[in-house]
């Protein structure tokens, strides 16, 4: 059995000596990197894992991620963040430019390695549905064609005063499904090049088990940006359409994908928009990728990120990024909706500091009734 690679990508060379002699210790093959522009040449080479240092010379650890996650051969490799930076958003930014896990240095070697062991438990899960995969695609395409998905609607309410604004649309796979979590089910899907018609099954699903109460509450869809570039996107507008005016629409765009083509991914939102079309950018507070597109769509939503509301009532650094965030929706008409509330404290956070709507536990779980 070969020895798993690691590439280690650090500009400390006695920190990087003493890690490597650690991974060799624990029978991994180590190769190692000092600056980002080094580092994005030797990981063409394939390694199983790569750990990442965020300040590096040439090109910074969020960017050489954020590249990584755009190459059709690096896409996959697992990637854990290394480093000295320490804040709630430092961290969110790390995974959400595409890195697995982040750890912050000084740090103990149990818990490197036994994070390396989950990570890698993740991805040979994955591994396992792909090996088999004449079965792996039969199943996905059952579920496509018998409907076999559970959607969940999980309400979002205006705060002051408590009225609903609408309904997240959530899909998982059935109890006894082939696929043990939502998440491994629409990765093999999307690595196998299956992702647009599973997602157009799960709209259908939820729209059907809506019945005559579509078009009553606005529906929040999370969207990939895979499949705005896609240019079958346009089936799910006349979908949408033949059930409700497109104004009931929001789509959830998230960036945690990498986005091939910016201009022309904004222009065929934009176009969708204009027919009616919500967006709400999810996920702010975790990277300049979502900033970008405020700036680029002008939304009629943004929702703040879990690891942003979390704790929010007892962490002050929370509370200036959360005030500057809505002073910015005040001033150009957005609604601010905040994600993850399952306590009280913050809640009452949330309205001292004049947050639009909400969502969370506290409030309502997603549940197949409404």
């Amino acid at each position: 059995m070969r020895k798993r690679r690691v590439l280690l990508i650090d500009d400390e060379p006695e920190f990087s000596e003493l890690l490597t002699m650690r991974l060799e210790a624990h029978d991994y093959e180590v190769e190692t990197a000092r600056d980002g522009q080094e580092a994005l040449e030797k990981a063409k080479s394939i390694p199983d894992l790569i750990l990442l240092d965020v300040n590096l010379p040439k090109i910074n650890g969020y960017e050489v991620c954020h590249r990584l996650r755009q190459y059709k051969a690096t896409r996959y490799i697992p990637i854990i963040m290394l480093t000295a930076k320490s804040s709630p958003q430092e961290k969110v930014e790390g995974l959400y430019v595409g890195a697995d896990d982040y750890i912050i240095k000084p740090f103990e070697a149990e818990e490197l390695f036994a994070r390396i062991d989950a990570l890698f438990r993740r991805a040979q899960y994955s591994q396992e549905l792909l090996k088999d995969e004449p079965r792996t695609i039969n199943e996905i395409k059952r579920i496509i064609h018998d409907g076999l998905i559970v959607p969940l609607f999980q309400p979002i309410f205006y705060i002051q005063p408590r009225k609903l604004l609408g309904l997240e649309v959530l899909s998982r796979p059935q109890k006894d499904s082939y696929f043990r979590n939502s998440e491994a089910l629409f990765d093999t899907a999307f690595r196998l090049g299956m992702h647009f018609d599973l997602e157009m099954a799960c709209h259908k699903k939820a729209i059907e088990q809506l019945g005559e109460r579509v078009g009553k509450h606005l529906l929040c869809f999370n969207i990939s940006p895979y499949l705005i570039e896609d240019p079958r996107f346009e089936e799910f507008i006349s979908f949408y359409k033949s059930y409700t005016k497109l104004e009931m629409i929001a789509l959830e765009l998230t960036e945690r994908t990498a986005i091939e083509d910016f201009d022309n991914f904004y222009k065929r939102l934009r176009r969708f928009m204009e027919k009616g079309i919500k967006i709400s950018i999810d996920d702010i507070g975790s990277g300049y990728a979502s900033l970008n597109s405020i700036v680029e769509l002008k939304p009629q939503f943004i929702k703040m990120d879990l690891h942003l509301i979390r704790d929010i009532h007892a962490d002050q650094v929370r509370q200036n990024l959360l005030s500057a965030i809505i002073a910015f929706c005040k001033k150009t008409g957005i609604t601010s909706i905040a994600e993850g509330i399952e306590r009280q404290e913050e809640l009452e956070t949330l309205i001292q500091f004049e947050v639009d709507a909400a969502q969370g536990y506290l409030l309502g779980k997603p549940s197949a009734e409404i």
